[in-house]
């Protein structure tokens, strides 16, 4: 029988971790509530139920491209104050808030100044 020479060996119970100088982002995720301010370059509410309402295109600053955000099954358009707002009112030049839902997907957009 050969028994295991466990006696007298040390172990180390530390590990050293090299770090090579390269950062790596977590993949952004968006999270309820997250919110995005920008202006609208494109969209077309559609005529529910017939035509479904295209994605809206927003642009957040002059010095970047514009953004493309697929909407929510269920949409609420709303002034400032909350107000309900009809999507037709939401044209190109209008600045907007847009809050998602946990699959990126627009569920608010909130009119923050009329273009």
């Amino acid at each position: 029988m050969i028994a295991p020479l466990a006696f007298g060996q040390a172990v180390a119970k530390t590990s050293a971790v090299e770090h090579t100088g390269q950062i790596q982002k977590a993949p952004t995720q968006i999270t309820t509530g997250a919110v995005k301010i920008g202006t609208v370059t494109a969209f077309n509410p559609g005529l529910r139920p017939i035509e479904p309402a295209s994605p809206i295109v927003v642009q957040s600053s002059p010095n970047t491209k514009p953004v493309s955000y697929m909407l929510g099954k269920k949409v609420r358009f709303v002034d400032k104050d909350g107000r309900a707002v009809d999507p037709r009112m939401v044209r190109p030049g209008t600045r907007v808030e847009l809050g998602f839902d946990r699959r990126g997907r627009v569920t608010r957009v909130t009119v923050v100044e009329k273009g």
